[in-house]
This record gives structure tokens, sequence and C-alpha cells, in this order.
């Protein structure tokens, strides 16, 4: 498996567990009432907020552990020799661009359809609480089908064109 592959499951990971979290909140008694959009918003915000920090971290930590690992297998003692090997693994070329394309396309499809559905939704009368969840879950559901066509692509190949 190659290393964006990795890279993307360990993202898809966090992004699940960040999703478990929310929900564990969502369902709690600490959750604002259902008629508190405004705070509803912020525990989103802070959600979100932490998911960003909680993915940064855990890409340093992997990055990290991809480069220990590397230097155990390859048995490299030396900086500059290591330097080599980690870039030559890690570096970006054409074939990642057109993966993050294809990917990140179908991504916002998804998330896009979220947002009609969560207008849908408002105009058929429901709560905005509803509506809130609706386009957070499209986001959340949009950015797993990202790394789920992206690990795809980098497994079987992607089509040109």
């Amino acid at each position: 498996m190659s290393f964006s592959s990795k890279k993307t499951i360990a993202s898809i990971i966090t992004g699940i567990l960040m999703l478990i979290a929310y929900a564990i909140f969502a369902l709690s008694n600490d959750a604002p009432s259902p008629d508190d959009l405004k705070g509803w918003a912020i525990a989103m915000l802070i959600f979100i907020g932490i998911g960003i920090v909680v993915v940064i971290v855990i890409q340093v930590l992997y990055h990290i552990a991809f480069a220990i690992g590397m230097a155990i297998k390859e048995q490299v003692h030396d900086d500059k020799t290591m330097r080599r090997l980690f870039n030559a693994e890690t570096t970006e070329d054409e074939r990642d661009l057109l993966v993050g394309l294809k990917a990140s396309r179908i991504g916002s499809i998804s998330s896009g359809f979220g947002f009609i559905a969560a207008l849908a939704a408002l105009a058929l009368g429901a709560l905005g609480i509803v509506a809130l969840h609706i386009m957070l879950g499209s986001c959340a559901l949009g950015n797993l089908i990202e790394g789920i066509v992206s690990i795809a692509y980098y497994e079987k190949g992607v089509p040109n064109g």
C-alpha cells in the first residue's frame, strides 16, 4: 500500500472518530436544546476546529512514524540518505494531483447534494437543527467518500481524462 493511501486511511479514521465524538456529544445531556440554533452552531464550529487540529497532529505523528519505520526497514543511519529516501517516497507528482482532483470532485458533489437536501428539509418544514445536521453530515460524508475514492484510485489506478 502506498504512502498516500496510508495517509488517507489515517485521515479517514480520524474523521470517523471525530464524527463519533460529535454524535456522543449531540446525544448527551450537555448538548444544546433543539431550539438553540446558536448553541448548535457554536458546538459544530468547535468540533470542526478540534477536528482540524486533530487531523494535523495525526498527520505529523504519521509522518514521524513513517520516517522511523522507513529508517528501520532500510537500515539507514545517516541523515542525508534518510532525507533522500523520505522525499522520494512522499513527493507528490502528477498522478497525485489527478487523484486529488478526481476525488475532490466526487466529494464536493456529495456535499452539494447534502446542502440541497438541507434546503429541501427546511422547505418541507423541518427544524433548523435538522438542516444543520444534514449539512454537517453531508460534509463529513463527502470527506469520507473523497478519501475512499482517493484510496481506490491510488491502489487500482486512475484513468486519464
